[in-house]
């Protein structure tokens, strides 16, 4: 097959979402197909050239040439929830330039591709949910530190200006509220979460959504086991988290659970030390004594970081997905996590995990000493988070991928 990804962000940028794009893009070329990602221009990467098999053309936007403003960072260039016509302009020139079998996209710059979607150079068109961003313009479907019960115009407006300020926020929530996504030929959602908020977004009544997880590639596991122990990890025990270091991650409920720990830590030897990898945000709260914060950690050495963990901490508030749990686990980490979104997907509570309420430091301080004091529980975990983890590789999931093109381009035809 002869596949065209659209994916607002692509390497050099590395998020969840880019990585797990990467990942079945390379995993699909290896298989045999022609692999094309079209994606956003960025001040230091060329506008072609090809990665690990995959080929990637950027192309400009109106939101990025003129009206570089609305970009916070200009590394990470912004689709907006409306078709961009510089952008549309370029996947129709690509369309027309060459015969692709499906196009997939993954984010909003679907809406750049839906005005050609029934045209003559229209393709069988999937569109996989990464997050809540087709019922929710901040892609959080959270409100007041729980989930949203549901869009509604003035609701969502007021909500997300405190994420982009009143103009956006009402440009945006304008724009996603006026879709009826059609144009989208099949449909999936990477988590069981995700798929039940699609119902709650505006999308054709006759179009199903399939649940196909995310993935991490495959050998993670045997990286975590041959990466050297970095040498910045402290000399004894320590409790792991990767991720963003803002409360939408629950790093300040985190922080709350250790200082419990440690306050009321009876042994042997000292209390084991929180170790943070992720980027500081305006919003990170300040560590408590004990923690070790390190930023732009190597994938490898994270990897080898959670193998020597004697628990990882997975407490975000919402996950589509959760990868970071995937990779813990492959990597061999007892894990406790929250019982949220997309993670439930991952954890079974009491086989794979612990799961404990989002944003309850008690039960996340309860949770992790029941790791760290009962070793027979981590060494159940550790074997059945690995088992588990296996299923979230690109060798298991990108045969479902291929599935899901085949039924699209059969339906079109």
């Amino acid at each position: 097959m002869k596949i065209l990804h659209l994916s607002n962000l692509y390497a050099p940028v590395i998020g969840g979402l880019e990585r797990s794009i990467a990942t079945s893009s390379e995993e699909l070329v290896r298989r045999g197909h022609e692999v094309t990602v079209l994606t956003l221009a960025t001040p230091r990467a060329p506008g072609d050239e090809t990665i690990n098999g995959v080929r990637v053309h950027r192309v400009r936007s109106v939101a990025n040439t003129l009206l570089p403003l609305i970009n916070q960072d200009p590394g990470k260039p912004f689709h907006p929830t409306a078709p961009d016509p510089l952008t549309t302009a370029a996947i129709a020139r690509l369309l027309r330039a060459e015969q692709y079998d499906v196009v997939h996209s993954h984010d909003w710059l679907m809406y750049s591709y839906l005005p050609l979607r029934r045209s003559r150079i229209g393709r069988p068109h999937v569109h996989t949910a990464h997050d809540f961003g087709l019922t929710c313009v901040r892609k959080t479907f959270a409100r007041d530190g729980g989930r949203c019960p549901g869009p509604a115009l003035a609701k969502c407006m007021s909500c997300a200006t405190t994420q982009y300020g009143r103009p956006r926020s009402i440009a945006l929530t304008t724009g996603l509220h006026a879709h009826r996504h059609r144009g989208i030929d099949a449909l999936t959602a990477i988590s069981t979460s995700v798929a039940q908020a699609l119902d709650q977004a505006r999308l054709p009544g006759d179009l199903p959504v399939q649940v196909v997880s995310s993935l991490v590639p495959d050998g993670l596991d045997a990286l975590a086991r041959d990466t050297p122990r970095p040498d910045w990890l402290p000399t004894g025990d320590y409790l792991l988290f990767v991720g963003a270091l803002g409360p939408h991650k629950g790093i300040d409920v985190l922080f709350d659970a250790y200082r419990e720990l440690v306050a009321g830590w009876a042994g042997p030897g000292p209390a084991p030390a929180l170790v943070c990898l992720g980027t500081r945000r305006d919003d990170t709260p300040p560590p408590p004594p004990g923690v070790l914060i390190r930023h732009d950690v190597p994938h490898a050495q994270v990897m080898a970081a959670w193998r020597g963990a004697v628990a990882g901490a997975v407490p975000s508030l919402n996950e589509g997905m959760g990868q970071v749990a995937v990779e813990a686990m492959l990597a061999g980490a007892p894990l406790v996590a929250s019982a949220a979104g997309g993670l439930t997907d991952v954890v079974t509570d009491g086989v794979t995990g612990l799961l404990v309420p989002p944003g309850d430091p008690v039960a996340l301080h309860a949770a992790l000493l029941r790791v760290l004091t009962d070793r027979d529980l981590a060494a159940r975990l550790r074997a059945a988070g690995q088992q588990r983890g296996l299923d979230f590789t690109a060798a298991r999931v990108v045969p479902q991928i291929e599935e899901v093109y085949r039924a699209c381009i059969a339906a079109f035809q």
